[in-house]
């Protein structure tokens, strides 16, 4: 907001200054706060993506939930900003996938406009059936998209996200830190993927927010019906 500087005058010029500041105040409109769909999302392999929102004040620890198409329900801090794509495409873990939605925290650092937090909801209705051979192929991909070749740099877990077993990838170079969560469904996979910035203040917010999330996921896949046939 700007301040402007004025000198006392007549107490009539002072009435309608008044008048006219409050008029502006009054017309000022919200930010929106959903980002509008880009053209690519996060996780494409030619690395373009939604440009980074701007910071918002939100009160500390709230969350809100969101519901997103095929069955996906996850909360995140309210002063992240919602992205809705729906849109195919090869993923930096290798896979063509459908991107659902992706979600950005505001700017970790300030002024810094890389230094925000990236989380991508994709899913993948055609797997296969090998969990492990899917998670194996996405981890070499991810090695070779971001030049990580060593075990020191590339770390896997399992856990269960909505009763569902997942495979957790975590990796880390001198420029980017992520966390990519496979879960395996009956109607197809679901990967979340968070990434930021390798930057100390960034990272932090990474690690503060990330296992709060990924426990908030809960997975209702849309069953197929099948109309019998006479």
């Amino acid at each position: 907001m700007k301040t402007f500087s004025w000198y006392p005058c007549t107490g009539m010029a002072v009435v309608v200054l008044v008048a006219i500041t409050v008029l502006f105040a009054g017309c000022t409109s919200p930010t929106d706060s959903k980002i509008p769909a880009a053209t690519k999302s996060p996780g494409v392999t030619d690395g373009q993506g939604a440009p980074a929102p701007a910071s918002t004040s939100v009160p500390a620890n709230t969350e809100v939930s969101a519901s997103l198409p095929y069955g996906v329900t996850i909360s995140v801090p309210a002063d992240w900003k919602r992205q809705d794509v729906l849109m195919g495409g090869v993923r930096d873990y290798g896979t063509t996938t459908e991107n659902i939605a992706n979600f950005y925290s505001p700017n970790a650092i300030p002024n810094d406009q890389s230094s925000y937090i990236v989380l991508s909801v994709d899913v993948d209705q055609s797997p296969g059936t090998d969990f492990e051979k899917y998670f194996n192929n996405a981890t070499v991909a991810v090695q070779k998209t971001y030049d990580v070749l060593t075990e020191v740099e590339v770390h896997s877990y399992t856990l269960m996200i909505s009763g569902y077993k997942s495979y957790e990838l975590d990796f880390q170079t001198d420029q980017v830190k992520g966390t990519y969560i496979f879960t395996s469904t009956e109607n197809g996979m679901y990967i979340f993927s968070f990434k930021v910035q390798n930057k100390p203040q960034a990272v932090q917010e990474f690690q503060n927010n990330i296992v709060d999330i990924y426990k908030s996921i809960r997975i209702h896949p849309p069953t197929v019906v099948v109309t019998p046939h006479r």
